[in-house]
C-alpha cells in the first residue's frame, strides 16, 4: 500500500448524531441546539447515518447547519445500511443502491455534498469493482470528497489493503484487544485518517435510574444488543487518550445532555486538542 498525506480532520473530537437523535424521544429543537453548542465550543466534525432513524438524524443534523459557514464544519455520513423500523436494519452494498443513498443523504442533510462517505461495514465480498467504479463517479461529482469504511474487525484489514479508503471508523477502546489497535495505527501509518468510536468501552454505562426518554432508549439498545457485560472506562477522560496515544485523529461523542457535552469538549480542549 502506497503511504498519503493523511487527511487532516479539524477537531480532535466529534459529535454524532445518531441514537435517540433519531428518534421521536429527543425534539428536534433540542438536537440543534447541541450541534449548535457544540460547534460554539470548537467541534467541527459532525458524523450522521441514514440508518439512524430511517434518514431522521442527517435532517436534524441538515436542519442544524443552517447558517453555519460549509467549510467550517467537516461532515460525515454513511451508506450500506438504513433503518425500516426500531428492530429491522436493510443492508445494501449495490452500486445502484449505494448512489441513492448518497443521493437521499445530501438531500436530508440539504448539502451538494458531504466531506467523507463511510460504507456502513461492508464485508470484503461486498466491496466489488463495480461498487468502486460508482463511487469514483460520485466522487467525481462532489458528492463527497474522501471514502471511508465504518468496521470493528478483521474486514476492515482486506478494505485498507485496497489502498482505496481515507478514512476508518472503528472503535478505540483498550478492551477492542491489541490486534484491532494495531490495526488503527498501521492504518493512520499509511496515511488514513481514523476516526474513533466507543471511546469508552463495548458495555453500557453503569445502571442507573432512567431520568429521561433518551435514557429509556440507550437502555434498550443495549439490552436488544447484548452489549452489557462489556468492561468500560470512566467519561470523559478515556476521550483524550486515543488522540495523544496515536490511535485516533478524532473521537466522536453521541449524547442528548449538553452538561455531558461541554464535559467532553472541555477533557479534550484541555489538551488543546478540541480544535487545531
Amino acid at each position: 500500500m502506497n503511504t498519503r498525506q493523511r487527511a487532516l480532520l479539524p477537531s480532535a473530537l466529534g459529535f454524532g448524531v445518531s441514537g435517540p437523535h433519531g428518534t421521536p424521544l429527543i425534539r428536534r429543537a433540542d438536537t440543534v441546539r447541541l450541534v449548535h453548542g457544540a460547534f460554539d465550543a470548537g467541534v467541527r466534525v459532525f458524523d450522521t447515518a441514514p440508518a439512524y432513524g430511517a434518514g431522521e438524524a442527517e435532517g436534524r443534523l441538515g436542519l442544524a447547519l443552517r447558517g453555519i459557514a460549509r467549510d467550517a464544519v467537516f461532515v460525515t455520513t454513511k451508506a450500506g445500511l438504513s433503518s425500516a423500523g426500531l428492530k429491522r436494519r436493510l443492508r445494501d452494498f449495490s452500486p445502484r443502491a449505494i448512489e441513492r443513498s448518497v443521493r437521499a443523504s445530501l438531500e436530508r442533510l440539504d448539502l451538494e455534498g458531504v466531506d467523507g462517505l463511510i460504507l456502513h461495514g461492508p464485508s470484503p465480498s461486498e466491496l466489488t469493482p463495480e461498487l468502486f467504479t460508482r463511487l469514483s463517479g460520485l466522487k467525481a461529482s462532489g458528492a463527497f470528497r474522501l471514502l471511508g469504511i465504518a468496521g470493528r474487525g478483521q474486514e476492515l484489514d482486506a478494505a485498507i489493503a485496497t489502498g482505496r479508503f481515507e478514512i476508518v471508523m472503528a472503535p478505540v477502546h483498550p478492551f477492542a484487544g491489541e490486534q484491532a489497535l494495531a490495526r488503527l495505527r498501521s492504518a493512520r501509518s499509511c496515511g488514513i485518517a481514523v476516526m474513533g468510536i466507543e471511546a469508552a468501552g463495548s458495555g453500557p454505562a453503569p445502571l442507573s435510574w432512567p431520568r429521561s426518554l433518551a435514557d429509556l432508549y440507550k437502555l434498550a439498545q443495549s439490552i436488544r444488543s447484548g452489549s452489557g457485560s462489556g468492561p468500560r472506562l470512566a467519561m470523559p477522560g478515556a476521550l483524550v487518550d486515543p488522540v495523544q496515544g496515536g490511535l485516533a485523529d478524532c473521537v466522536l461523542v453521541t449524547t442528548t445532555r449538553e452538561n455531558h457535552l461541554l464535559a467532553n469538549i472541555q477533557a479534550v480542549s484541555g489538551h488543546g486538542r478540541c480544535a487545531p
